[in-house]
């Protein structure tokens, strides 16, 4: 072959070959696109990929020939990558206060619930506890000695006590409660009265009423106890009870000492609902117990189930036990409805029904704040409620308490108490009985004040009992100046003085 020849040829080959690989370098090219666009990183990855030091390593790979131009991309990618990383971290940052919060309900959660059973338990040691029946039985017997019906007090009887005491005597003549003469009270009340006077005298009433204080003393006792978890403040919230038993209701025979047993006994099942002691199909129990009481008191227990009424539904609510709490309404009417009806049935055979609810709520039609009366009852009963400490208790107990069942005692003890001073007040009669339907609501503001009391004492030594309950009674006489002796010597000596003034004009 010819030089020329060979050129020829060459340069065929050289053309063919350069066309091939041209055509190679852009088909790469697109596959590199391609390529490129299936690798090509979201948003995300692209936070990702900064974050990793594998994209400095490719950064540094690329050729030095044209820095300028690719650093500027780069930071255009940066300045993109971190607008999606700031949204993702605000994001995030909520995401983790949300959770944060979430977490900490819980645990706040967890934590009542266990400081509720740390609480609970106690109070279950302390049900178990056996109840001292020594000092009841003896002041029980002592208060009850004093009974008007007792022929050398009789002549010290107020115009209620001379009201039951003839109440009584009628009854075993055969005369009817409502339709013979004018009564104010229960039916049962009526029923214990013309029982205590069958023997012809009045005995067989002291004691009957020696029972009801006695239980009304075991039940109380029962009842701070479960209150507070400290037998030292049950036993002196006790003897306070007798203490202002003796002072207000000197003589007997008032209405409130009879319910008083049942309106304790009511207490106790309540706070033993409260620490799981009681199940719901018990309240048909509570609400037998309730007709029962107000067979006998029907205003006072009126106000005191009306209260315990707010108060278990507030408990219920806040615990969302709706569909618990309207089961427990209707077991307790059916409860209610299985006693007061047969006995209430009495009243329809004698034909006393209509009267004897116009009787029974002679307190609303007797109230009348305009009278000149208003001024000097309203000093005489603050009087009183100074003297006894019953403001005290109701202001010392303004304290934060942790436990349900303080709370919801602490609620009726204040809406009680003020009812039934508002009420003594307005009613046309004066007398320190008037404050009797008050020691249920105002007992157990007293059992917080004293549990309060000795806790401060715990934490300060560890003395004995005895020097405890010393201090205890020392606060209660010295915060009110030794006015609750000096207010008991006058309601004692008060008739005594009165009789003798008109003996001797």
């Amino acid at each position: 072959m010819s030089e020329k020849e060979q050129e020829m040829t060459s340069k065929k080959l050289g053309l063919h070959v350069g066309d091939s690989f041209q055509d190679t370098r852009e088909i790469r090219e697109v596959l590199d696109k391609s390529v490129f666009r299936e690798e090509e990183p979201t948003h995300s990855q692209q936070a990702e990929v900064l974050e990793e030091p594998v994209a400095m390593e490719a950064s540094e790979e690329i050729s030095d020939a044209k820095p300028e131009a690719i650093a500027e991309p780069t930071q255009e990618l940066e300045q993109e990558a971190e607008q999606p990383l700031s949204r993702m971290s605000r994001r995030s940052r909520k995401a983790g206060v949300e959770a944060t919060k979430a977490e900490a309900s819980k645990v706040e959660e967890n934590t009542e619930e266990l400081e509720a059973d740390v609480a609970v338990e106690p109070i279950r040691r302390q049900a178990k506890r056996p109840v001292p029946i020594a000092i009841p039985f003896v002041l029980s017997l002592l208060i009850s000695l004093l009974h008007v019906g007792v022929p050398f007090l009789t002549r010290f009887a107020t115009n209620q006590q001379s009201q039951n005491l003839y109440a009584g005597w009628a009854m075993t003549k055969g005369q009817v409660p409502f339709g013979d003469f004018y009564g104010t009270n229960g039916l049962l009340y009526y029923a214990i009265n013309w029982l205590g006077s069958l023997a012809g005298g009045h005995w067989i009433l002291m004691i009957l009423q020696a029972i009801a204080l006695f239980f009304a003393g075991t039940y109380l006792y029962r009842v701070v106890r479960l209150l507070v978890s400290d037998k030292d403040t049950a036993k002196n919230v006790q003897l306070l009870f007798y203490f202002l038993v003796l002072g207000l209701g000197f003589g007997g025979t008032y209405v409130t000492l009879f319910s008083l047993p049942i309106l304790f006994a009511s207490m106790n099942f309540i706070l033993a609902y409260l620490i799981g002691h009681r199940k719901d199909e018990g309240f048909i129990l509570y609400g037998a117990i309730a007709a029962v009481a107000f067979l006998i008191d029907p205003m006072t227990s009126a106000l005191f189930y009306l209260l315990a009424f707010l108060g278990l539904t507030a408990f219920n609510i806040k615990q969302k036990r709706w569909a618990r709490g309207f089961y427990q309404l209707l077991a307790a009417l059916l409860g209610f409805s299985l006693v007061f009806y047969p006995i209430g049935y009495i009243t329809v055979l004698n034909q006393t029904f209509g009267y004897a609810i116009n009787q029974v709520t002679y307190v609303f039609n007797a109230l009348n704040f305009s009278n000149g009366q208003t001024f000097s009852n309203a000093i005489y009963y603050g009087l009183l409620a100074l003297a006894f400490g019953l403001v005290s208790a109701f202001l010392m107990s303004f304290t934060k308490q942790n436990s349900s069942a303080r709370r919801i005692f602490r609620f009726m003890g204040w809406a009680g108490s003020l009812v039934v001073l508002i009420v003594s007040i307005g009613l046309p009669e004066q007398g320190a009985y008037q404050l009797l339907p008050m020691l249920p609501f105002v007992l157990p503001l007293f059992a917080i004040w004293f549990s309060r009391d000795g806790e401060e004492n715990d934490g300060i030594e560890r003395r004995g009992r005895k020097k405890k309950n010393k201090e205890v009674w020392a606060a209660y006489f010295t915060s009110q100046v030794f006015l609750p002796l000096v207010a008991l010597v006058y309601l004692l000596a008060n008739p005594v003085v009165q009789d003798v003034v008109l003996q001797s004009g």
